[in-house]
């Protein structure tokens, strides 16, 4: 008949039971153990040789009581005193039960090393002599019991108790050692593990979350050590946030003189009256207090029943430090996302932060919603008269009128420069139009700046966002809105419908625009400078064009008006100027390089960033100052000092003026005379009628000789036929450009025709 095989589940228990720890500690604990039952059982057998009668049963009972008493012990990790007294006991029985009690020793000494693994330093001195004192008694007894014959020799156990003592110390100095490797090791590990784990977090409560199971761990590994944190009430008492250790009850309250006085802020000090938390934590003979540094308010109170090791203290000063520093990253992280998503002039909401709250809102399926698009009417008179400084108190005061028009849950963000976006929650038409309303009655408000009074008004764009629909769809529907409401005479709020969409509508092509300067829409295309004496291309003109996704390629004659009302062309402008210093860089006519003209207005001109932008480009593109020359038409320029400057700025840094159009304008002469001028370009009108028309031939020769004697370069605009062309050279002008040479094309196409131009130049040269 077979047996039945043991479950797998039993096969896998018993494999754990017997299963050697990988810990240092607990794998000598294991050791000893079974050091201690390999020697109990190599010892009975010697101890029933000889014996009494009734010697062997009171074997087996003291080999059953060590055996379970180490293997609780060993189970529980943990010495209770009932265990300590099961085992002098039974130490001594097992002695009165050898032939001779010295056979004894045999136990003893394996269950000392077994029992100095575990409990204080006291208790195991208490276990020694406890042994000794059993070994001590039954050797004097053993004589007196039935079947002895005579008695045995005292001294013979008794020189042996100095050893068994002496074992005892040497035995719990390894203990102690071992201890406090494995603590130290244990420390680490936890510090080490809140290291790497603090990585990337910038959760605050899972920052303290580690931090305390850091300091769970800390106790763990320092035996007697207990922690408790508290915090400052306002009210003269500490608050107990949390408690670890081996606290005899949970505490709630402490007195907030409990915490010492004097010393540094951040210093580690002894708690010389405890009270309360000494009732609490037991037994305790020390109690420390240790400021939180991330943590204001904060403190952690340490103690233990002998002094607070100072590998602990350093340990948790450690974990503290940090927390701290992960609650300092926490911080900046939160700081930074907040300046992502704040902006910075105004404090109100930017734009990412905007579009953000409308996607939520659009995807959230809560109810309908509202969006505002404010702009400010006639802004920019005021930021160009006071300056930007005031422009700049202007828009906060706006943002503070905004904001107390609005309810808590609604947004109000600054979208750039004078446009603002509102998000209205669960609001209705009827309630968007009222707040609408009231937006433009406040910021219409007159106000004191600098001591003057000024005023501004606002219009403002509506358009509901339904669950469901685009954030960015009806951003742009209110933009609409509010570019028609501008068109109707500003100050004023204006619903989103279809019929703004309309193809005439002036909001429209301002919304395009707008948007074109933001997707990057328009291009550069450049069209040749040539030099008449021997034809090389010295020069081109760059010539912004709109790459428009409908209506095709849109000259400047179609947007730039817009862009000057608008204020766009500065963005527009520093584009072009950006791409036509990129292109320029690379091309060269003859081994010389090739100057680019860049138009830029008055408005561009007078803006504090233009000269920056210019500074920025020629560094960027390793791009000489002489190769920039700024198109400029004379009568824009006389009458705005801040033009001049901006002038003479880009003068005194090698950059080129010329000036467009000349002889058009109503001064020309004072525009040579008070302005750092380097080219003439003289306007294709008279190019026109040079071949045939004497007044036009009388201009065109007086301007090249005064060009001449002041040193000037001179280009004749719109040269079309080779009879112009021919005239112009007789004339004196040192340069033309005109569709004879080429018409205005992409870089690509240039770069192409200047390498053509090389090549008949240089076949010409070889025939001749």
């Amino acid at each position: 008949m077979s047996t039945a095989a043991p479950s797998p589940w039993l096969r896998a228990r018993a494999r754990r039971r017997l299963h050697r720890p990988d810990d240092l500690v607990e794998q000598t604990r294991w050791v000893f153990l079974v050091i201690a039952l390999v020697s109990l059982a190599a010892t009975t057998p010697a101890a029933l040789v000889g014996g009494a009668s009734w010697g062997p049963a009171l074997l087996v009972l003291a080999t059953l009581a060590l055996t379970a008493s180490w293997i609780v012990r060993y189970r529980s990790q943990a010495a209770p005193a009932a265990l300590d007294a099961v085992d002098v006991l039974a130490v001594a029985v097992f002695a009165l039960a050898c032939p001779v009690p010295p056979v004894a020793f045999g136990v003893v000494f394996p269950a000392l090393w077994s029992r100095v693994m575990y409990g204080r330093t006291a208790r195991v001195a208490g276990y020694a002599a406890g042994l000794c004192a059993a070994l001590l008694a039954a050797t004097l007894v053993w004589g007196l019991l039935p079947g002895r014959s005579g008695s045995t020799d005292v001294t013979h156990v008794a020189g042996a108790l100095p050893v068994l003592l002496l074992t005892a110390v040497g035995a719990r100095h390894l203990a102690l050692g071992l201890f406090a490797r494995e603590q130290t090791r244990g420390r680490d590990a936890a510090l080490l593990t809140l290291g790497t784990g603090l990585v990337g977090v910038t959760d605050l409560m899972a920052i303290r979350l580690q931090g305390w199971t850091a300091t769970t761990e800390i106790c763990r590994m320092t035996p007697g050590l207990r922690v408790a944190v508290v915090a400052d009430d306002g009210n003269g008492h500490l608050r107990v946030a949390a408690q670890v250790g081996d606290f005899d009850r949970t505490l709630d309250v402490l007195p907030l003189d409990l915490l010492p006085h004097g010393g540094l802020p951040n210093e580690c000090r002894e708690v010389t009256d405890p009270g309360l938390l000494g009732t609490a934590g037991g037994f305790t003979r020390q109690w420390l207090c240790m400021p939180l540094p991330a943590s204001p308010g904060r403190y952690m109170l340490l103690g233990a029943p002998d002094t607070v090791p100072a590998e602990a203290v350093a340990a948790i000063q450690s974990m503290n430090n940090q927390v701290a520093l992960a609650t300092r990253g926490s911080q900046a992280h939160r700081d930074l996302q907040a300046q992502a998503r704040t902006d910075n002039l105004t404090g109100l909401a930017n734009r990412a932060a905007f579009t953000s709250a409308l996607d939520a809102a659009a995807g959230g399926g809560t109810g309908a919603a509202w969006v505002l698009f404010l702009d400010l009417d006639d802004f920019k008179v005021v930021n160009d008269a006071l300056g930007h400084a005031a422009g700049d108190q202007l828009l906060q005061h706006m943002a503070t009128r905004m904001l107390g028009a609005l309810r808590d849950e609604d947004l109000c963000a600054r979208l750039g420069g004078d446009e603002f976006g509102v998000l209205l929650h669960d609001a209705g038409r009827e309630q968007a139009e009222q707040v609408g309303r009231r937006l433009v009655e406040l910021l219409s408000a007159p106000i004191r700046l600098d001591g003057r009074l000024t005023q501004v008004g606002a219009s403002v764009g509506m358009a509901a966002l339904e669950p469901g629909t685009s954030g960015a769809g009806v951003v742009q529907q209110a933009d609409i809105a509010m570019y028609a409401a501008k068109a109707a005479g500003k100050n004023r709020v204006q619903a989103f419908s279809p019929a703004l969409l309309e193809a005439d509508a002036p909001s429209t092509l301002e919304l395009e625009l707008r948007g074109a300067a933001s997707r990057g829409e328009f291009v550069v295309h450049y069209q040749p400078i040539v030099a008449t004496s021997d034809g090389r291309c010295v020069a081109v003109e760059a010539l912004v064009r709109w790459a428009h996704p409908t209506r095709g390629l849109l000259g400047p004659v179609d947007f730039l008006e817009l862009a000057e009302r608008t204020g766009l062309i500065n963005r527009i402008g520093e584009q072009v100027l950006r791409r036509a210093c990129a292109d320029a860089a690379g091309w060269t006519d003859g081994g010389r390089p090739v100057a680019v003209h860049v138009n830029a207005s008055p408005r561009q001109l007078a803006h504090p960033h233009f000269v920056t932008a210019v500074r920025e480009c020629l560094a960027a593109y390793a791009l000489a100052p002489k190769q920039l020359i700024i198109e400029i038409t004379e009568s824009s320029v006389l009458d705005s000092p801040a033009v001049q400057l901006t002038l003479d700025v880009l003068s005194r840094l090698g950059v080129g003026l010329a000036v467009d159009d000349f002889g058009t304008g109503y001064s020309a002469l004072t525009t040579l005379r008070t302005l750092p001028v380097d080219v003439v370009k003289i306007d294709k009108s008279f190019v026109a009628g040079a071949a045939t028309v004497v007044a036009d031939q009388a201009v065109l020769e007086a301007i090249a000789q005064m060009a001449g004697r002041l040193g000037l370069g001179t280009v004749a605009e719109g040269v079309e036929d080779v009879d112009q062309q021919r005239f112009v050279e007789q004339a004196g002008i040192t340069a033309v450009q005109g569709y004879l040479h080429q018409r205005p094309v992409p870089a690509a196409e240039l770069a192409a025709w200047l390498a053509q131009e090389r090549s008949s130049r240089t076949l010409v040269a070889g025939h001749a």
